[in-house]
């Protein structure tokens, strides 16, 4: 279980980091943005984002997390 919970985070990532790739390839991201990190950036975020939820958080306290999250992207 632990491993299939890991592997679907890390499918996730490997998602994101994709659409960053594809991001900087069509001018839309800066070429020196580093897609791994800011991959694993938002992973996090997103994963916070779920424990967040599953505590209780209200939907507004995850739309300003959303909100801050895509200020911090290049």
């Amino acid at each position: 279980m632990i491993e299939e919970l890991r592997a679907h985070r890390e499918a996730g990532k490997a998602a994101i980091r994709r659409r960053v790739e594809r991001d900087v390839e069509a001018g839309l991201l800066s070429p020196e943005t580093d897609a791994p990190a800011l991959a694993t950036f938002f992973a996090a975020v997103i994963q916070g984002m779920s424990t967040q939820a599953r505590d209780g958080a209200s939907r507004e306290d995850l739309q300003a997390v959303a909100t801050l999250a895509m200020r911090a992207s290049p």
